[in-house]
């Protein structure tokens, strides 16, 4: 199966509200042969503020972000010919799990595209940083790591290639690709047992698989700096979220299978929790038990006393069904207090339900016409969510097809959001204006005339937004 390595940069940290401006890819064999690489830009999205302190990480003036001849519509599709093009294909990048493959799903819902392209047609994604963590855990002779400011190691991509002799170019989507596909041949190469591992755990399907094949086996969770393996088991599923859920081994099953259904709800709250949730479309830690019991040091008595606790456990179907019970009482009480009035279109992926086949027809179709017909198509769409997304991308990329009072409407919308005091998730106006002075005072402190330079060139780009946004408080 192909592997295809790839990242992002953005216009901010908001996986929600901020937007794609770079894409690079590298598309590999199993034996890491280069097949093809693909990379694109965009320019900003109309009425979008970016964040000044992504686009210092980046190194991404506003000057070339204007020269930049493609929109943030085309860079979306164009991203979306090259993963169907090399799928189906096991989807790699770093750190990607929890904001590359947020904000590419996020992406491809606002622009009326599949969110999830990267699980379709046979696709399976990893995490390279998930990869590494375990892989140093098992044996840390292989790579170096330095150590941050907490006292830990650190898996930053640009700490583990300058102590691993790894040529990057830091904060730039190919390069970053690059970096991590050198990170991932160290592990290949100095422990196969643990990367063919990870290929068993790329897809929902694969690591069901595994749990069944498995009646205990190790997990790797990352907190606070630090990584820590439990043995654990699987007792049952998530009644709604349908996440495997698993008991921690290394807590005496003994004094909580009695629990009454109370003093078990009561006790699920507290330390140290018995039970973890396994995320297992999100490329889990997991490998066989030999991987604890190695680390650990464990001895064949202790091996014993997690068997017969892992059996006890997943003999007592009453205690499994309390622990169903509770978790289903739990989400009930959430969906019960939950504001759905308050979540935006933007904010709703998770929240709205996918879309009938009646509205992804008109997605296709919509993609297919001309501007002045995506229009029309856009009055079609059975949900309002899908109706907002079609007239907004008209809004940035061929306002002149919206009739006045629509593109008014958008206009004073999108103004009334940036121009906004209020603490908000999204980024505005007046937070960039204060990054903007704080970066000045920085850099002036450094005399840093090049830097400067850079946030001068973006305080204009504000200043520019400002005065054409400020005007539609009269519409």
């Amino acid at each position: 199966m192909k592997y295809v390595f790839y990242d992002l940069e953005t216009t901010g940290k908001n996986k929600d509200w901020s937007q794609i401006i770079q894409f690079g890819a590298v598309c590999i064999d199993e034996q890491f042969n280069e097949l093809d690489r693909f990379e694109t830009r965009c320019r900003l999205k109309t009425g979008l503020v970016p964040e000044p302190e992504a686009l210092i990480v980046n190194n991404t003036s506003i000057n070339n972000l204007e020269k930049t001849n493609s929109s943030h519509y085309d860079l979306t599709k164009d991203i979306k010919r090259k993963i169907e093009n090399w799928s189906p294909a096991i989807f790699f990048g770093y750190n990607s799990i929890n904001f590359d493959e947020e904000i590419i799903r996020k992406t491809f819902f606002k622009t009326l595209f599949n969110a999830y392209i990267t699980q379709l047609e046979g696709n399976k994604r990893g995490d390279i940083l998930n990869v590494i963590r375990s892989f140093h855990n098992y044996d840390n002779t292989y790579l170096k790591t330095t150590i941050n400011s907490k006292g830990n190691s650190s898996f930053k991509l640009e700490d583990l290639a300058k102590e691993n002799q790894i040529n990057h170019k830091a904060h730039d989507a190919m390069g970053d690709v690059l970096a991590t596909i050198d990170l991932a041949k160290i592990v290949k190469k100095n422990d196969y047992d643990i990367w063919k591992q990870i290929l068993l755990t790329c897809s929902k399907k694969d690591v069901d698989n595994f749990i069944n094949l498995n009646e205990n086996f190790s997990l790797n969770e990352f907190s606070f700096g630090k990584l820590k393996t439990s043995l654990v088991t699987s007792i049952c599923n998530h009644p709604n979220y349908n996440y495997p859920q698993c008991y921690d081994l290394s807590i005496d099953p003994e004094p909580i299978l009695s629990l009454s259904y109370q003093d078990l709800k009561k006790r699920m709250k507290e330390k140290p929790k018995f039970l973890k949730t396994l995320g297992h479309n999100k490329h889990p830690s997991i490998f066989n038990n030999n991987y604890f019991f190695e680390i650990n040091n464990i001895s064949k008595t202790e091996k014993h006393l997690f068997e017969n606790r892992s059996a006890q456990i997943r003999s007592n179907k009453e205690f499994i069904e309390r622990i169903k019970l509770i978790l289903d009482e739990e989400y009930h009480d959430k969906q019960n207090i939950k504001p759905q009035n308050d979540i935006l279109a933007e904010e709703s992926l998770y929240f709205g339900g996918f879309p009938s086949n009646k509205d992804k027809n008109l997605m296709e179709e919509f993609h297919l016409s001309s501007w002045k017909d995506k229009y029309i198509i856009s009055e079609r769409f059975e949900d309002k969510r899908y109706e907002y997304f079609a007239k907004k991308i008209i809004y940035e990329e061929a306002p002149e097809n919206l009739p006045t009072e629509v593109f008014n409407k958008f206009h004073k919308q999108i103004g009334e959001q940036i121009m906004t005091l209020e603490d908000v998730p999204w980024f505005t106006i007046p937070k960039a204006y204060k990054q903007i002075d704080d970066l000045r005072n920085k850099y002036s402190i450094e005399k840093n005339s090049e830097r400067l330079n850079f946030v001068e060139e973006i305080n204009i780009y504000i200043q520019k937004m400002e005065k054409v946004y400020s005007a539609t408080k009269f519409l």
